[in-house]
């Protein structure tokens, strides 16, 4: 996890209501605690349990979230955040209510930056980015223009870090450009707040049938992915088969086994070569209301056709 940026100076907002009375918030990013700073979450030596504002926003998001078909718990949030290792506190902006002295209430609003790594679908050619997620706001604080302020607060933390001209290694990525997944109900909101253009997607549904095991043949078998040990070879499967042909995130070998392993877990299976023993293959599929979803797929292309 990335702490190296400086987080962005708190600032004060107020938001004048329709009977007269004014909502003052103090837009700031969150915390870690002292004794985690500059250590690896998943070192023994990190106490989760310490980062108190972390904690506390994990959370909120499961409360504002807590209306889907399947609501996430706040371990969801804090597995998304402790696996990612280019999360960075800084870049997760709050709104939260304040009092008259300055005392800090509820997190009313918040969005969190990922920064990410884009192919161009070209070869070789990246751009380095930055994901807008984690968006919510607690129902008693809607239609005030929070989101729209944390999205144009975001956007412009992104078009500073863009021109740092530094590396990775020292945290200055370059963010040239955004991106998000949102329901069509939300569009408007995102290409308000933000001139975001929508790209639509879609699913399909497939009949598809499992040969029983005496039918696969060819030599391979199928098992569980097993990091870090797999970690190296879908790496380079996944530049072949994705990053060098479509605009997809790029994969680092510590994105496979710290976020991918965490975020798929037992759901991803491996192709096995059963003669050499390596990997040619990776699937993803989970049980949705009563359907299979394939969340994600890839292959050797240098033996697909074998």
């Amino acid at each position: 996890m990335k702490n190296t940026d400086p987080p962005p100076s708190p600032s004060r907002h107020s938001v004048s209501l329709p009977d007269g009375s004014v909502v003052r918030y103090l837009l700031r990013s969150l915390s870690v605690s002292p004794a985690n700073r500059g250590l690896d979450p998943s070192s023994p030596t990190y106490d989760r349990s310490r980062d108190d504002d972390v904690l506390r926003w994990t959370r909120f998001c499961a409360e504002v979230f807590s209306y889907k078909p399947h609501p996430p718990g706040p371990d969801y949030f804090a597995r998304h955040f402790y696996s990612d290792p280019r999360a960075d506190a800084s870049l997760v902006r709050v709104l939260v209510s304040v009092d008259g002295d300055g005392t800090e209430g509820e997190i009313a609003s918040g969005v969190r930056v990922f920064r990410r790594t884009l192919s161009l679908g070209d070869g070789d050619g990246t751009v380095e980015a930055g994901g807008i997620g984690e968006v919510c706001t607690r129902p008693g604080h809607q239609r005030r223009g929070l989101a729209g302020l944390l999205l144009r607060d975001a956007l412009d933390i992104m078009r500073r870090s863009a021109g740092d001209g530094g590396t990775e290694e020292d945290g200055g990525e370059r963010m040239s450009c955004s991106l998000l997944h949102a329901a069509p109900a939300f569009r408007p909101v995102y290409a308000k707040a933000g001139g975001y253009q929508s790209v639509r997607s879609g699913w399909s549904e497939a009949l598809v049938r499992v040969p029983a095991p005496a039918e696969r043949g060819g030599g391979h078998r199928i098992r569980r992915a097993a990091f870090p040990d797999d970690g190296p070879r879908l790496r380079a499967l996944h530049r072949e088969f994705s990053e060098r042909r479509l605009v997809t995130v790029v994969r680092s070998e510590g994105y496979w086994n710290e976020y991918v392993s965490a975020e798929l877990g037992d759901s991803l299976r491996v192709l096995v070569d059963g003669g050499t023993g390596e990997v040619r293959a990776w699937m993803s599929v989970r049980r949705r209301g009563g359907r299979y979803q394939l969340r994600e797929f890839g292959t050797d292309l240098s033996s697909a056709s074998r």
